[in-house]
C-alpha cells in the first residue's frame, strides 16, 4: 500500500482531475517526494518482456533497488536528470513492411513508467467511453462488443486511417492540449524532453521533431491524450448530427399487420363455428403467408430522412463511424473528420486505407470481420425470465437483420494455418521442429497457439473456427505419431477421454492429465459490458516485488543489511531447460520467480560468475556467502538499512 501521504497527494489530482476547467498542480514535487510511487511503478513494469532488454547505454531493470530510485529522484530534483535516446529496433507487420520500435534505457523505463501512471490518474476518468485501446479493464473486445450490441440499423461505415500517427504527433500541439489540464511546467517539461530524446539507429543520432516513439512506456497514454480531442470533436458532431426519436412506421408492414390481424380473426370466427373445413385450411394458408410476407418486411421505415444518428469507436489510432442515414451523411462525416485531423491536430489520413462502405459488403475492424445480419425473417426464441416454480419463460421474435455480426475473416485463419505450419499443400501435417520436444511440451506449444487465436476470435461463431481446430489438432497428432514411429489415428485413440483429448503423463510421482485445447474451452468475454467505469484510482496493494524489496533481506544469503538489488532473469524456463545449474538459479526455479531480492555483494558476485552456494553457520544456524574481496570493495559493513516508512518520510512532500 502506498503511505498516507502519497495517498493523500494521489487524493488531491483525482479531486482536481474531476472538475472541469481546473489544472492540477504539484505533479513533479509528487514524483520527487514520494519514493514509494517509484516502487509501484517498478512492480508494474518488472516482470515485463521488455525489462531486462538495454537501451543504448546497455542498462536494463537488473539491479533494481532503493538506492537507485533515490538517485534518480535526486537527479530529478538537482535538474541533471536527462533522458536517453531510444534505441530504434524493427519489427515486421503483417503486411511484410517494418515497425520502429524504440527501446529506453532501464532508468528511462521507470521514470516513465511514474510519468505514466500520474497522467493515466488525471486522464482515466475523463476519457470518452469510445476509447478502448490501452486503457485499464479495456480491450479489443470491448470496442467490438460495443459496434455489436449499440450499432443497430446502421446502413454506413466510414473507415479511416492516421498516416503514421505514432510518427508524426506534433510536439508543441501535443504540449499545448497538456497544459490545458496540468498546470505544473516542470512536470511539461520532463514529458517535453522525452518527447525530443531521439533515437540512436546503427549507432547515429537522429532527432525527433515529432511523434511518440513506440516502445515508449508513456507513449500509449500520451497517444490517447493526443487523440481525446478527436473523441470530443466527435462527441460534439454527434449531437449535432443525431435526429429525431423514433424511426416512423413503415406502411407496407402495417398494412401486411392488418392483412395478418383480419386472416386471424376470419381463422378464429371459422372455427368457432365448425363448419367448413375447406376454407379453414385456405385462410390457414393465407394466414402463413402473410405471416411470411410481414416477417420480411422492416417495422420501421428504414429510409426515414427525420431519423439520423451517428456512432463511433476509437481504438487507439484506429476508428470508425457508423451512420444510420444516406451516402450523402457519411461523405459530409468522413469531410468533418478529415478536416478535424488535419487542421487542429495536423494529421493526415491515409486514402489508400480510407473509405466509405455499405454494411452489406461488410467491412474489417481489429482483425475481425463485421457484417449486417441475413434471415430477419426468421423467428428465434429469447429467454425473458422465470415462472414462480423456476421454468424459463421464452419470447419468438425475429432475427435482427439490420444488426452486425462477428466473424473471423477467412485470410486470417488460412494465414493462421500456413504461418504455424499446420497445413502442407493444404493439408494437415506434422511439423519436424517440435520432435525433440517432450510429448507435454509439444502439446503445450500447440495448445498455447490455439488458445491465443481462439481466445482473440471467442467473438465469432464457430463454424468457421471449426477448421482452426481440426487443422491445429490433426497437425498436433501427426507430430506425436511421427515423434513415437506411429499411426496419427493411434495416437487420437490413444488420447481419447469421453468428448475430449489429454495427454497422460507423470510428474513428482502423480498421474496428471492435460486437455488438448479445442474451440469449446474459449474464455468468452462479458456481452453484457460495455460502458466500463473509469478508474479513479490506478494504485491498489504492494505486489510481490515491493514486498519482497522491502523486506531488506537477501534471497541467498539471508543477509539483512546494506543496500538490496532486484536481480531479472528474460525468461525463467531458459534456467529450467539447463542441465547444470548454479545455485541461485537452483533457488530461483524452486521458487519459480524470474527475479531475485539479492545483496549488492551477491549479486556482483553473480555477474561474475562467482556466486557459490551459501555456507550455513553451525552456531546461529543462518547462511551467509563469503564475499572475499567484494566486501572490502564496498566499504566492509554496513548499518541497518531503514524499513518502507522511515525510507518515505526522509522525503517531505514539501520543501
Amino acid at each position: 500500500m502506498l503511505s498516507d501521504k502519497t495517498s493523500n497527494a494521489i487524493a488531491g489530482v483525482s479531486k482536481a482531475t474531476l472538475h472541469e476547467g481546473v489544472r492540477v498542480k504539484h505533479l513533479f514535487r509528487i514524483m520527487t517526494h514520494c519514493p514509494d510511487l517509484w516502487m509501484k511503478g517498478y512492480s508494474n513494469i518488472y516482470a515485463n518482456k521488455g525489462a531486462v532488454t538495454e537501451g543504448v547505454d546497455q542498462t536494463t531493470l537488473d539491479g533494481m533497488s532503493r538506492e537507485r530510485i533515490d538517485q534518480l529522484i535526486d537527479a530529478l530534483k538537482n535538474g541533471t536528470y536527462s533522458p536517453k535516446p531510444a534505441k530504434r529496433v524493427y519489427i515486421p507487420k503483417a503486411n511484410g513492411k517494418q515497425r520502429p520500435l524504440g527501446l529506453p534505457s532501464g532508468d528511462d523505463k521507470l521514470v516513465q513508467e511514474v510519468v505514466r501512471m500520474l497522467l493515466e490518474l488525471i486522464y482515466e476518468p475523463i476519457f470518452s467511453n469510445h476509447s478502448h485501446g490501452f486503457r485499464p479493464d479495456r480491450s479489443c473486445h470491448t470496442a467490438l462488443i460495443e459496434i455489436s450490441q449499440k450499432w443497430k440499423g446502421v446502413k454506413w461505415i466510414v473507415d479511416m486511417d492516421i498516416q503514421g500517427y505514432f510518427d508524426n504527433i506534433d510536439h508543441q500541439k501535443m504540449i499545448d492540449i497538456l497544459e490545458t489540464k496540468i498546470d505544473d511546467g516542470k512536470f511539461i517539461k520532463l514529458i517535453k524532453s522525452f518527447l525530443e530524446a531521439g533515437y540512436l539507429e546503427d549507432w547515429t543520432f537522429h532527432d525527433t521533431y515529432s511523434g511518440t516513439p513506440q516502445g515508449g512506456i508513456c507513449s500509449p497514454v500520451l497517444a490517447n491524450i493526443f487523440l481525446h480531442e478527436l473523441d470530443k470533436h466527435v462527441e460534439r458532431l454527434t449531437s449535432e448530427f443525431n435526429k429525431g426519436v423514433k424511426r416512423k412506421l413503415n406502411l407496407e408492414y402495417d398494412h401486411a399487420s392488418k392483412r395478418v390481424r383480419s386472416l386471424r380473426d376470419k381463422f378464429f370466427a371459422l372455427k368457432k363455428d365448425g363448419n367448413l373445413p375447406e376454407e379453414m385450411e385456405q385462410v390457414k394458408k393465407e394466414l402463413r403467408a402473410a405471416e411470411l410476407e410481414k416477417r420480411q418486411l422492416p417495422s420501421a421505415d428504414p429510409w426515414d430522412s427525420e431519423y439520423k444518428r451517428l456512432h463511433y469507436v476509437r481504438y487507439a489510432d484506429d476508428f470508425v463511424a457508423g451512420i444510420l442515414g444516406s451516402r450523402r451523411d457519411a461523405e459530409e462525416v468522413a469531410e468533418n473528420l478529415k478536416k478535424f485531423l488535419g487542421d487542429s491536430l495536423k494529421l493526415q489520413i491515409s486514402e489508400t486505407k480510407s473509405g466509405i462502405h455499405h454494411v452489406a459488403e461488410g467491412f474489417n475492424y481489429l482483425s475481425y470481420h463485421l457484417r449486417r445480419g441475413k434471415d430477419f425473417h426468421k423467428l428465434v426464441k429469447h429467454k425473458c425470465g422465470k415462472t414462480k416454480d423456476g421454468k424459463n419463460l421464452y419470447a419468438v421474435c425475429r432475427r435482427g437483420g439490420n444488426n452486425l455480426y462477428l466473424q473471423a475473416p477467412l485470410e486470417k485463419i488460412w494465414a493462421f494455418c500456413k504461418r504455424k505450419k499446420y497445413l502442407s499443400e493444404n493439408m494437415p501435417t506434422h511439423r519436424p521442429e517440435l520432435l525433440n520436444l517432450s510429448d507435454y511440451e509439444i502439446v503445450s506449444t500447440f495448445n498455447a497457439e490455439l488458445r491465443g487465436f481462439l481466445n482473440y476470435y471467442s467473438l465469432a461463431p464457430t463454424d468457421r473456427l471449426q477448421y482452426v481446430e481440426w487443422a491445429g489438432t490433426t497437425s498436433l497428432f501427426k507430430t506425436l505419431a511421427t515423434k513415437h514411429n506411429t499411426s496419427s489415428a493411434r495416437i487420437r485413440r490413444q488420447m481419447k477421454k469421453a468428448d475430449e483429448h489429454v495427454l497422460r503423463y507423470q510428474r513428482g510421482g502423480q498421474a496428471r492429465e492435460l486437455k488438448v485445447f479445442k474451440v469449446k474451452h474459449r474464455s468468452l468475454p462479458d456481452f453484457r459490458v460495455v460502458d466500463r467505469e473509469q478508474k479513479t484510482s490506478i494504485f491498489g496493494k504492494n505486489t510481490d516485488i515491493v514486498q519482497r524489496l522491502n523486506a531488506q533481506q537477501c534471497e541467498f544469503c539471508n543477509k539483512t543489511e546494506g543496500n538490496f538489488e532486484v536481480h531479472h532473469v528474460r525468461k525463467l524456463k531458459d534456467i529450467k531447460a539447463k542441465k547444470q545449474k548454479a545455485a541461485w538459479e537452483i533457488r530461483m526455479c524452486a521458487r519459480n520467480r524470474k527475479t531475485m531480492v539479492l545483496c549488492k555483494e551477491c549479486h556482483v558476485l553473480l555477474h561474475q560468475g562467482k556466486l557459490q552456494s551459501p555456507r550455513r553457520n553451525t552456531s546461529t544456524g543462518m547462511e551467509s556467502v563469503v564475499h572475499g574481496n567484494v566486501q572490502a570493495a564496498f566499504g566492509g559493513g554496513r548499518t541497518s538499512s531503514p524499513d518502507l516508512e522511515a525510507w518515505v518520510a526522509s522525503k517531505p512532500i514539501s520543501d
